[in-house]
C-alpha cells in the first residue's frame, strides 16, 4: 500500500528550540488528523539554521527529555525533523532525528560541513562518519542526507545500495541568484541534483527546504517528491510556507526497476576493489 507522507517547508525562529518545537507539533498534530502517515521537516527545523556560537547551548542528544513530545507524537505518524545533537562524547553535529513508533530510532550526523563563502559550519559542528540507511516500519530502509551532503554522490549512493528505496534530502538551502541571468540558478541546480539521483538510482527522493529569513540569509523553499522515473509527484512554491502531500508507492519503484535495470547491475565488488586501489595509489 502507498504510503502518505507530507513536507512541511516551515520558517524557524533562530535559536529558539522552544518556539519551533511547538510548531512542529502543531504540525504534526495537523498532519495525524489529515491521515498522513509520516512527516519530514528541513535541515536544523528545531533550531534554525544560521545558530552559529549559540549551537552548543541548544544541542541534545535524540533521547533528550524535551524531545520526548515527539516520540510521543510518533505512536501515531513517523517524524523526520533537523536538530543539533550532542553526542555522548560531547561532540555537537547537524543531524536529522527520526521518531516511529513511540521512540527515537535514528540519527544520521551532517557529514559534509560547508565551510566556504557565506558557510562556516566547520566552525560549530563536528562532521559525521558514517552513512548508515536505517529501517522505517513504514518505508523499509530509507536513507538521509542533509543539504551539502546531497552535493557529494557518495552519500545517496551508500544508502541505495545498501536497499534504501526512499532518500530524504532535508535542506536550508539559501537564496543565490545567478548574476548573469537573474534567475535563482541554486534552484535550478538542486532540481537537476534530484531528479538525477531518483532516476539513476530508481529511488523516491524527497526534497525538504526552508523558507523564511536569518541575517543576510533568505530560503527558497521549493521542496519536492520525485518518483523513481526523475517525476515531480509534488511540489512547493518559493519563499512561502506550505504542507506538500503526496504517496510514496513502491510498485513505482519495482516498475521502474523491471524497466531498466541499470541500478540492480552495480557490481559493488569491482567498485570496492578501484577504491582501495585508488586509496593505495594516494597514499604512496
Amino acid at each position: 500500500m502507498p504510503v502518505k507522507l507530507r513536507i512541511a517547508q516551515i520558517d524557524s525562529v533562530l535559536a529558539n528550540f522552544d518556539e519551533n518545537l511547538k510548531k512542529h507539533i502543531e504540525h504534526i498534530e495537523a498532519a495525524i488528523a489529515d491521515g498522513i502517515e509520516m512527516i519530514v521537516f528541513p535541515e536544523l527545523s528545531l533550531t534554525g539554521y544560521n545558530v552559529q556560537d549559540a549551537a552548543q547551548d541548544i544541542a541534545m542528544p535524540i533521547t533528550d527529555q524535551r524531545l520526548q513530545p515527539l516520540s510521543k507524537l510518533s505512536e501515531k505518524i513517523s517524524i523526520l525533523c533537523g536538530g543539533i545533537e550532542l553526542s555522548e562524547d560531547f561532540g555537537v553535529y547537524n543531524s536529522a532525528f527520526f521518531f516511529e513508533d513511540g521512540e527515537a530510532k535514528s540519527v544520521h550526523r551532517k557529514i559534509y560541513l560547508p565551510t566556504y563563502g557565506m558557510f562556516e559550519e566547520l566552525r560549530y559542528f563536528s562532521a559525521g562518519h558514517h552513512v548508515r540507511a536505517f529501517n522505517s516500519r513504514k518505508l523499509g530502509k530509507i536513507g538521509v542526507a542533509i543539504c551539502e551532503d546531497c552535493w557529494h554522490m557518495s552519500v545517496p549512493y551508500l544508502h541505495a545500495v545498501q536497499g534504501a528505496k526512499v532518500i530524504f534530502a532535508m535542506m536550508s538551502s539559501p537564496l543565490r541568484v545567478d548574476l548573469q541571468t537573474g534567475e535563482l540558478g541554486i534552484a535550478r541546480v538542486w532540481e537537476m541534483l534530484n531528479r538525477t539521483y531518483a532516476h539513476l538510482f530508481s529511488v523516491y527522493l524527497v526534497c525538504a527546504n526552508r523558507v523564511g529569513n536569518e541575517d543576510s540569509l533568505s530560503y527558497w523553499g521549493n521542496s519536492e517528491i520525485i518518483a523513481p522515473d526523475g517525476n515531480s509527484v509534488v511540489r512547493g512554491p518559493l519563499f512561502e510556507e506550505a504542507l506538500l502531500d503526496g504517496e510514496i508507492d513502491f510498485s513505482q519503484v519495482r516498475r521502474t526497476r523491471l524497466h531498466s535495470s541499470h541500478f540492480l547491475d552495480e557490481d559493488l565488488r569491482l567498485i570496492s576493489s578501484e577504491l582501495k586501489r585508488i586509496l593505495a595509489e594516494r597514499n604512496d
